[in-house]
């Protein structure tokens, strides 16, 4: 029993460098147990004080940091809701499909990939509602996303989901050539001379190219298709995750090798925790590369990749998740493209492709055009 009393008089001293308050607390303590080293009784009953007593304060610290945290987010979405014009309607379906993402209503005005997650959620889990609720709700969220400026796509943004489609877009079904008519949260439709071959329910394949920068290939429910004039109007529901394919300006390498990923992290904004990701490198250029990992990831992600070109080790490369492909157990392969590269480095970046392209002879640059 005096090892216990020796123990917890050595784990009460002050610490080096730490808050003059709580060393004072800690001292008090200190001097009380050695005075009374002899009361074994008096040492357990104090140390299961000082434990409840940390326990309570590390349970209150909490409590206090997540109060912080909810007043700041809170006090950031009035201001959003005030700058963008939201109305209290808004707000609370905000917060409603945040709950169903398991995520904040901030996280998901303010992160288009949260959006995407959080509306998916809260439409699957409303599969069995009644036909006008739904039709409530969809019209709500499409509502939503116009207000919080998420209905538009800029040049460079890569396509989530195909509630992102625009009116206009290019359409490949089964050789026909035709164009995105309407886009809802619940459905696109697009126009055809022809009736569909499958009834509904079937599931069809269509590429859809986005201003000549990618092609997206998804897989859609055929939900329905009516006579529209002199043709038909076929409506699909909508792919969660369509398969991206750059048009590629610039030659790759295929080094191999480690690599690795981190995404998440960055004050909870993206809805998730730090996490760091494992792989191979499968093939690199000046304009993105491609991993082999065990690990899924969103779409839009936004990531810092760690690899090696031959001798050449770059770290921390800023990036965006393009695409995630690969079976369910994976492996998947995570494509990536560089974003805000420096001068510096993408110098670094064409010396050592040019240094791997003269040592690997045999892997040829990827010309432009769809790859």
């Amino acid at each position: 029993m005096a090892n216990v009393t020796l123990i917890l008089v050595g784990l009460l001293q002050p610490s080096r460098g730490g808050d003059g308050r709580v060393d004072e607390f800690l001292s008090s303590f200190s001097r009380a147990f050695q005075a009374e080293r002899s009361s074994p009784r008096a040492a357990l009953l104090a140390l299961a004080v000082i434990v409840a007593a940390a326990a309570a304060a590390a349970l209150a610290w909490r409590l206090f940091d997540r109060w912080q945290s909810a007043r700041a987010d809170a006090a950031a979405l009035a201001h959003l809701a005030q700058e963008r014009g939201l109305t209290e309607d808004d707000v609370a379906l905000l917060q409603e499909i945040a709950a169903r993402g398991e995520t904040t209503a901030l996280a998901v005005a303010t992160h288009i990939d949260v959006f995407e997650r959080a509306v998916a959620a809260e439409l699957a889990g409303r599969a069995d509602a009644t036909e006008s609720r739904e039709g409530d709700l969809v019209d709500a969220a499409r509502h939503l996303r116009q207000q919080l400026g998420f209905a538009t796509l800029g040049p460079q943004d890569i396509i989530i989901t195909t509630r992102e489609l625009e009116p206009g877009m290019p359409v490949d079904m089964a050789g026909t050539r035709t164009t995105v008519h309407e886009v809802t949260e619940g459905s696109f439709t697009v126009r055809v001379a022809h009736a569909p071959e499958v009834t509904p329910g079937a599931k069809l394949a269509l590429s859809i190219v986005h201003l000549d920068e990618a092609k997206y290939f998804v897989m859609c429910d055929l939900l329905s298709a009516e006579p529209d004039g002199d043709g038909w109007r076929v409506a699909f529901g909508h792919d969660e995750h369509p398969a991206r394919t750059q048009r590629r300006r610039y030659a790759r390498v295929h080094p191999g090798g480690a690599a690795t990923a981190e995404y998440g992290g960055d004050q909870g904004a993206l809805g998730r925790p730090r996490t760091v990701i494992e792989g191979t490198l499968l093939d690199v250029g000046i304009g993105g590369a491609a991993l082999q990992t065990l690990s899924r990831v969103e779409a839009r992600t936004r990531a810092r990749a760690t690899f090696s070109i031959g001798a050449v080790v770059f770290r921390d490369v800023e990036a965006v998740v393009l695409g995630c492909e690969g079976p369910p157990e994976g492996p998947y392969r995570v494509r990536l493209e560089f974003v805000r590269l420096s001068a510096e480095k993408l110098r670094r970046f064409g010396e050592a492709i040019t240094r791997s392209s003269r040592h690997h002879p045999h892997v040829a640059p990827t010309p432009p055009g769809d790859g």
